[in-house]
């Protein structure tokens, strides 16, 4: 099964928000997919993300319930998605982005889709002239650790992350 990597576009709106949605759940959300999608398609429509979308040929899966995967256009499967929001540094003075967001559909996962993305998520930063991509995530989550470890992303060990609920 191949599987390839895209910019998403405002058309894909639907199928992200989809798997926006299922992310949110994940991580213990209500599901909402009329909200989740409203949200893909205001970051679309304002500029406020870079989105990037696996795909795969529909014809060449076998053993998924497209009931659950989303169709991007005749003979495409949505399988996952990677949101990036851009950012600035003030010390580096130039861009930066944050990798927020990061899902595979169950049904696709181990086959290596995360790496792409995180992959082409690189690639079109450097493009881009952006000076870094930071992200976070849980604590327990080894597995996305390991992951992200593979691909090159280090552990601040230089500055304290603080939060402030409003």
């Amino acid at each position: 099964m191949q599987h390839r990597i895209r910019q998403a576009g405002l058309l894909d709106s639907n199928e992200v928000g989809r798997l926006f949605n299922e992310y949110r759940m994940f991580y213990n959300q209500n599901a909402d997919i009329e909200a989740a999608r409203q949200y893909i398609r205001e970051r679309m429509e304002g500029h406020e993300s870079v989105i990037l979308v696996a795909e795969t040929d529909a014809e060449s899966d076998h053993g998924t319930d497209e009931s659950n995967v989303m169709s991007l256009s005749k003979g495409l499967i949505c399988t996952g998605f990677v949101q990036l929001y851009p950012s600035f540094s003030s010390v580096s003075m130039g861009p930066v982005w944050v990798l927020n967001d990061l899902y595979v559909h169950p049904d696709y996962r181990q086959q290596g889709i995360a790496k792409k993305l995180l992959q082409a998520a690189k690639q079109l930063a450097s493009e881009r002239g952006v000076l870094r991509i930071s992200l976070s995530t849980e604590l327990s989550n080894k597995q996305a650790q390991a992951l992200y470890e593979s691909e090159g992303y280090a552990q601040d060990t230089k500055f304290m992350y603080y939060e402030l609920n409003v």
